[in-house]
């Protein structure tokens, strides 16, 4: 899996924010958060495809008294969140598709006197 381009992470007053640009802000409309150690992971993950076991295995290497069940727990709450918000290229569909269909489509499927009923074949029914 990978991020998805054109978002960038910012340090705003001792947070850090992930910021959409371009076409992700119609994609990416939540104003989402992440941690310290998070944004030591997206460094790692804006430029690299990776797994789970990926991320685990740099927190491991980072830091100290994490145990690696904590470390695979966390990790999984923070791709979670950055699926849930659009941010994540997992192949994974998520949300809403607009499509355009043109009025003569549409005209076809739904007719202005609305759809004919078939004619009842005799089944006792309203």
């Amino acid at each position: 899996m990978k991020l998805k381009d054109q978002l960038i992470l910012r340090e705003v007053a001792g947070q850090y924010v992930i910021v959409p640009t371009g076409k992700r802000v119609r994609e990416v409309t939540s104003i989402v958060y992440i941690s310290a150690s998070a944004a030591y992971l997206w460094d790692y993950m804006k430029d690299h495809e990776f797994t789970k076991e990926d991320l685990v295995a740099r927190v491991m290497e980072h830091y100290s008294g994490v145990t690696e069940e904590k470390a695979a727990e966390d990790i999984e709450k923070f791709l979670k969140t950055l699926a849930d918000n659009n941010i994540l290229d997992d192949g994974v569909m998520r949300g809403q598709a607009f499509v355009r269909v043109p009025q003569g489509i549409l005209d076809r499927l739904w007719p202005k006197g609305g759809l004919k009923r078939p004619k009842d074949k005799g089944g006792g029914g309203p």
